[in-house]
C-alpha cells in the first residue's frame, strides 16, 4: 500500500534470524533438441548478510538439508518468447499474497507467512510456487520516512529469504510502492537477481511472464507512484503486455492467463489508491485478449469482481496478508463502491482480511478453483472455466437484513450519522436530517492518502430521534463556501431493545462545487479526481448537497 498507510519499522537491525533465510534457485533443464541430452543442476543460494546483503553458492546438499525447497524444472529455451517453468500435464496449485510489508528489526510478519506457508503446503494438487502482489517489505522508519539503500536491500533480502525458505518453494513478486523505496535501485539489485534466478533467464525490466503447465503468468509493475513519477515506460510495458497474451493465446499448450500487479485496475472502495495512466495502459490488452483473473493489493481489502468494459468481463481478485480483522465486515454495509454495481456481474469483498489471509488457485485441466483462506479454514470457494464466468462453490451464509419499521424507528434510543470525508481546507457544516437541524460539524484539512478514509460520527440529538423513518433525507448545508466531499453516508441506529441496524450506505459520493470552480480558486481538485464519474454528485458553490437518500430494510 502506498508510503501512507503501512506499519512503520524502525532503525535498529535485526537481531535474530536474518542471517537464516536463503533463496534456493531452481533446478535448471536446458529444453533437449533430443532425447537423451543431459540434465544440468545448478542450486544458487542468496544468503542474507544484513548490511551487505552479499550473494553465496551453496552446494546441492546444503540446500536441500537446510530449505527442503520445492525444485522446478526450467526451460532455458523459451516457448513463445517467455520461460518454460513446467510443461507438467497434471494439476497444480499455487499460493497467491497480498501486501506483506515485511519490516526491521523484529520481521513481525514472518510469522504470518510461516502459518500460511504450513497451510500452503498441505494443497492438493501440490503447490508448485508461490506468487506475492507487492509489498513485500515495508521500507520506512518512523513517521513514513523511506529507508536509505542500506535499509531497503536488508528488508527486501530478508523477506524474499523469508518467503522462499517458509514456503520451500519459488517466489515471484509483482513490485510494490513501498518496495521501490531509496529510488528503486536495491529492489534491481536484490530482487530481480533472485527472479530471474527462479525463471533461469535473464531479466532486466520489473516486469516479465513464464509458463508452468497449462498456464502463462505475468507479471505487471504498476509504474509511477506520484504525476511526478520514476520514468516508468507505460508504453514499452503494454507492448510486452500485448505481445505475451498474443503468444500466449497462439500456443496451444496454453489454456489460462494469470496476471499480478501491485495496483488495482480499479479501486473497490479505497478513492485514490489506484493509477489511471496503469489501468489506461493495460485494461485494453485484458480486453483485446481476456485473462483468467488479474491479482493485485495495495489497498489492503479484500475480494473478487467481473466488470463488464466493452461487453468483456474482467476479473480483478484482491487480498492483503499483513492486516486482519474480525469479523470479516462486508464492505457493502459501509462504503459506496466506486464500480457502479450495473457494472458488474460478480463480486464480493470486505473491508480488510482474515488472520492468515491468502488465495490457494488450483488449475485443473480447464478449471480454475480459488479458495480465500485464513490458514487452513476456507472462507470462501469459487470457480471458472472460461474468464469471468465465476460460480460459488463455497460461500459464507448471507447476512440476514435487518428490517425495521418507522415506529421501531421513532423509538429508537440513539442514532449516528457517519460519513468520510474529503478536504484540504477547513469547512463548517450544518446538518439536517429529515428537515430538521441535528448539528453543526467542522472538516480540518487532511493529507490526501486520507482523503474518505476517516469516518466522521455526528451523534443525533435526542429531540431528533422521533423524526426517524424507514427512509430518511439528509442535506448538508455549506453556509462558508468550503470545498470538500461526503462520501460513505449511512446512519447507525440503535432500537430500544438494544439492537443497532444501519441503512443502506448512499450509493454516490456528494462535492460541495464543480471541478471547474474548484480549479478556479487555486484550490486541490483531488476529490473530484479521484471520485469516478458514475458515483459522483456535485452542487454549485454554496449550494447544500443532498437530499442524499438513506433507507433501512423494511
Amino acid at each position: 500500500m502506498g508510503g501512507r498507510n503501512g506499519l512503520a519499522g524502525k532503525d535498529s537491525l535485526p537481531q535474530q534470524k536474518a542471517e537464516s533465510y536463503q533463496v534456493a534457485a531452481p533446478v535448471a533443464r536446458r529444453r533437449p533438441e533430443k532425447a537423451g541430452l543431459p540434465k544440468r543442476r545448478a542450486f544458487i543460494t542468496l544468503f542474507d548478510k544484513v548490511r551487505g546483503a552479499r550473494l553465496e553458492r551453496l552446494t546441492m546438499s546444503s540446500v536441500s538439508t537446510r530449505l527442503g525447497v520445492l525444485c522446478l524444472a526450467v526451460h532455458a529455451a523459451c516457448a513463445g518468447g517467455f520461460p518454460v517453468l513446467s510443461e507438467t500435464g497434471q494439476p497444480f496449485s499455487f499460493a497467491v499474497l497480498g501486501d506483506l510489508h515485511l519490516s526491521r528489526p523484529a520481521f513481525e510478519a514472518r510469522q504470518t507467512v510461516d502459518a500460511i506457508a504450513a497451510a500452503a503446503r498441505e494443497a492438493q494438487p501440490p503447490l508448485a510456487f508461490v506468487c506475492q502482489t507487492g509489498d513485500l517489505a515495508h521500507g520506512e522508519a518512523e513517521g513514513h520516512k523511506q529507508l536509505d539503500r542500506a535499509g531497503m536491500v536488508e528488508e527486501l533480502t530478508v523477506a524474499v529469504g523469508c518467503v522462499t525458505q517458509s514456503f520451500g518453494a519459488p517466489l515471484f513478486v509483482a513490485v510494490g510502492n513501498h518496495d521501490k523505496h531509496a529510488g528503486g535501485a536495491p529492489y534491481r539489485e536484490t530482487v530481480l537477481p533472485a527472479l530471474a534466478r527462479q525463471l533461469n533467464a535473464p531479466l532486466a525490466q520489473t516486469y516479465y511472464a513464464f509458463r508452468y503447465g497449462n498456464a502463462c503468468f505475468i507479471f505487471l509493475d504498476y509504474g509511477d507512484y506520484s504525476k511526478a513519477g520514476t520514468g516508468m515506460d507505460y508504453a514499452a510495458q503494454r507492448r510486452f503486455l500485448e505481445e505475451t497474451l498474443a503468444q500466449a493465446r497462439a500456443d496451444p499448450g496454453i489454456r489460462h492467463v494469470f496476471a499480478f500487479g501491485h495496483y488495482p485496475l480499479w479501486p473497490v472502495v479505497r478513492p485514490g489508491f489506484g493509477s489511471d495512466r496503469f489501468t489506461a495502459s493495460v485494461v485494453p490488452a485484458f480486453v483485446q485478449t481476456p485473462v483468467d483473473a488479474y491479482f493485485c493489493g495495495h489497498t489492503h481489502n479484500s475480494g473478487a469482481w467481473v466488470r463488464r468494459v466493452d461487453g468483456v468481463p474482467v476479473t480483478q481478485i484482491k487480498g492483503v496478508a499483513m492486516d486482519k480483522s474480525a469479523p470479516l465486515r462486508p464492505m457493502e454495509e459501509s462504503r459506496t463502491s466506486l464500480i457502479p454495481r450495473a457494472e458488474l456481474d460478480y463480486g464480493w469483498g470486505v473491508l480488510s482480511g482474515p488472520t492468515n489471509g491468502f488465495y490457494l488457485v488450483s488449475v485443473e485441466g480447464p478449471r480454475v478453483r480459488v479458495q480465500f483462506r485464513s490458514g487452513r479454514t476456507v472462507l470462501r470457494e469459487f470457480a471458472w472455466q472460461e474468464p469471468g464466468k465465476i460460480s460459488d462453490t463455497v460461500a459464507p451464509a448471507p447476512r440476514p437484513a435487518e428490517a425495521v419499521t418507522d415506529d421501531a424507528l421513532r423509538q429508537a434510543a440513539a442514532a449516528t450519522l457517519v460519513f468520510t470525508p474529503w478536504t484540504e481546507m477547513r469547512a463548517e457544516l450544518s446538518v439536517l436530517v429529515n428537515g430538521e437541524k441535528v448539528g453543526d460539524v467542522r472538516l480540518d484539512p487532511m493529507p490526501h492518502w486520507a482523503a474518505y478514509a476517516t469516518e466522521t460520527r455526528i451523534k443525533l440529538p435526542p429531540e431528533s430521534l422521533k423524526r426517524l423513518r424507514a427512509v430518511n433525507e439528509i442535506v448538508i448545508q455549506n453556509p462558508g463556501n468550503a470545498l470538500f466531499g461526503l462520501g460513505n453516508v449511512r446512519l447507525d441506529v440503535k432500537l430500544a431493545g438494544g439492537a443497532t441496524v444501519r441503512s443502506a450506505v448512499a450509493d454516490r459520493f456528494w462535492l460541495s462545487a464543480e471541478q471547474p470552480q474548484a480549479a478556479a480558486r487555486h484550490s486541490s481538485t483531488l476529490g473530484w479526481e479521484i471520485i469516478p464519474p458514475g458515483v459522483l454528485n456535485t452542487v454549485k458553490l454554496g449550494e447544500p448537497l443532498g437530499p442524499i437518500s438513506l433507507a433501512f430494510p423494511r
